[in-house]
């Protein structure tokens, strides 16, 4: 399956760019607002991208989310990065959802819970 971030995003859909990443809105919204950050390479891994890069990513996130708090009165943001695990026919990207106070983000949301060891990550933790 072609990738829909690759071959199927038009120019008048991207709100703003940067040298390595797009922005547009989400096509199925959380919330009215909800955008994603695209990586403008087919990459599926955060750790594909150079540290600059992910300074780049962590700047445009950073004004997207001032000027969302700053002039749509915003409560805040969720920021959502997907990465390995995701829908088909997409690459690595970033939702930056609108939230307010009391929107029950979270209670919307259900996933399958899987046991894993707690005591294996926190181990992992302490050796960065």
């Amino acid at each position: 399956m072609e990738c829909i971030f690759c071959h199927h995003i038009l120019a008048t859909q991207i709100l703003t760019e940067t040298d390595h990443f797009q922005v547009v809105f989400d096509i199925d919204p959380i919330q009215k607002g909800h955008m994603l950050i695209l990586s403008k390479a087919h990459i599926m891994d955060l750790r594909e991208l150079s540290a600059p890069q992910v300074i780049e990513l962590w700047e445009l996130e950073k004004n997207i989310i001032t000027i969302c708090e700053e002039s749509l009165a915003v409560d805040g943001m969720s920021v959502i990065q997907n990465n390995g695990v995701m829908d088909e026919g997409t690459h690595f990207h970033v939702h930056l959802v609108p939230r307010y106070i009391n929107d029950h983000f979270w209670e919307s949301h259900t996933v399958v819970e899987r046991d894993v060891s707690l005591r294996v990550l926190r181990d992992g933790l302490r050796g960065i």
